[in-house]
């Protein structure tokens, strides 16, 4: 029995038997409440009924006790108690039996309020009226405005407690059989819930150890069909079943991302170690004098530019951790006048290449709240790659519009295009695409990467919709209002 189910098992069975323990002292005193309430009512219904019938054997204020022993013989044999008769002066007048002495006076200082004109309710032996414990209930008996007697009805306190222990002993059964079955349904829901968490537990000392293989199984025992439909309704289990589907996907996505870590640092390490072999073996050609003095400035600015590579390499992997760990300095400016003075900046590309730019704005102010220097990136960036995949003659098209709460802003061009397989990774650190958008030989695959991390940033999203031949469509959406924070 593993830690977890034994500590949940305790919890749930002590939990159960506090509450059993306080629902049966609560049930036991309301049993005894009702029965006696019950009993009392009904004693009190006899007694009324039995002054009733005793106040018409008054004649001008005096009892006709001949008539009255009749009487009470007669109500006995109908009523299930004892019932006694004194007078005025407390002394026993009529009798169903019971009487320690009949011949004796019966005060007792609880009868005192039935010769005012007060019903009673009182229980005992009434200091030694009665051989044995009864609940007694007395009302007096009327001669017109005057009290003359009061009838006394009782019924035995042992019978009363034989009535109260009966009712204790069905409700006790029921109790019992009760915690059997909330038992039963504990234990296997504590199982069942224990069962997956501890999968969950050591599944995750596994991943934890950077094996990221680890799933927990669809298909155990207690994550069946049969116990599903059993157990549909306990919310723990459903929540733990997700929380195995969550536990997976998670594990999913680590493994995911050791693959994205592995290949960053293996593309990192190319790009790093090609221009740095290239720059020491050019040096090294030239210290040993393999290298013309004539050539040698040839291979210097080879040198140059591949140490330019390295720079724009470190400055990339910086610029990503900046917009990862920095907050957005949220200004407020037109996007429309900020997409003009980044075309401007490509004039002299368009006119070597004669290539044609074209600008629709939703309107010429279209006024946002973002950071002004990460969207000219972006903005930058998408038209720099649309500049350089498109060929001579090409045509490059900068679209705004405003959909519900969002600036939309698209850059395509009429180039190459993008295979269905790239699509899906093209925002990927170090990913440069296939053979068909190769022309690129100087990036890093780093841009489209920040650019995305920069729309993220912002709340916004950014889609890519290609097809090989047939150009590219850049696409990514802004809120109109964002944070100032990430």
């Amino acid at each position: 029995m593993n830690t977890i189910f034994s500590k949940q098992l305790i919890l749930y069975l002590g939990t159960l038997a506090i509450s059993f323990a306080f629902l049966s002292i609560m049930l036991s005193q309301v049993i005894r409440n009702y029965v006696t309430e019950q009993r009392v009512e009904t004693l009190t219904d006899s007694s009324i009924r039995v002054s009733q019938v005793l106040e018409g054997v008054t004649h001008f204020g005096i009892l006709d006790v001949n008539r009255l022993n009749s009487e009470v013989l007669a109500m006995q044999q109908f009523l299930n108690a004892r019932l006694l008769i004194i007078s005025t002066d407390f002394t026993v007048i009529g009798t169903s039996g019971g009487l320690v002495n009949d011949k004796l006076p019966v005060y007792h200082e609880s009868l005192q309020p039935l010769m005012l004109g007060n019903p009673i309710i009182t229980n005992g032996t009434l200091d030694g009226i009665y051989f044995e414990p009864l609940l007694t209930v007395g009302h007096p008996i009327w001669a017109g405005d005057r009290v003359v007697a009061a009838v006394l009805v009782s019924t035995s306190m042992q019978e009363l407690e034989t009535t109260i222990t009966e009712m204790y002993r069905l409700a006790l059964l029921c109790l019992i059989g009760s915690a059997l079955v909330a038992t039963a349904l504990i234990y296997i829901s504590c199982l069942t819930i224990s069962r997956p968490l501890r999968q969950i537990n050591d599944a995750a000392r596994i991943i934890a150890s950077g094996d990221f293989e680890k799933r927990i199984s669809a298909n155990s025992q207690f994550s069946s069909a049969k116990y599903t439909k059993i157990f549909s309704a306990i919310k723990p289990v459903t929540e733990v079943a997700q929380l195995a589907e969550s536990f997976n996907s998670m594990a999913e996505s680590l493994q995911e991302q050791e693959k994205i870590q592995r290949s960053f640092i293996s593309n990192l390490s190319h790009d790093i170690r090609s221009p740095l072999t290239s720059v020491r073996g050019f040096l090294q050609a030239m210290q040993d004098g393999t290298v013309p003095q004539e050539k040698q400035n040839y291979y210097i600015n080879i040198v140059m530019d591949e140490s330019d590579r390295i720079i724009r390499l470190a400055n990339n992997l910086l610029d990503i951790n900046f917009v990862q760990e920095t907050s957005l300095n949220i200004t407020t400016f037109n996007i429309s006048e900020l997409i003009r003075k980044i075309v401007l900046t490509f004039e002299p590309q368009a006119t070597t290449h004669n290539l044609h730019i074209q600008c629709k704005f939703a309107h010429e102010i279209d006024i946002i709240d973002a950071d002004y220097d990460k969207i000219q990136r972006v903005i930058y960036n998408l038209i720099d790659n649309a500049v350089k995949f498109v060929p001579n003659g090409g045509e490059i098209i900068i679209e705004t519009n405003i959909e519900k709460s969002n600036l939309q802003v698209s850059i395509q061009d009429n180039g190459r295009g993008i295979s269905p397989a790239d699509q899906t990774r093209i925002f990927e650190r170090f990913f440069k695409g296939d053979q068909s958008r190769g022309e690129d030989k100087i990036s890093s695959g780093l841009g489209l990467s920040i650019v995305k991390e920069i729309i993220q940033a912002h709340g916004g999203q950014i889609f890519v919709n290609s097809s090989e031949q047939n150009g590219c469509l850049f696409t990514f959406l802004l809120p109109l209002k964002t944070k100032n924070e990430r």
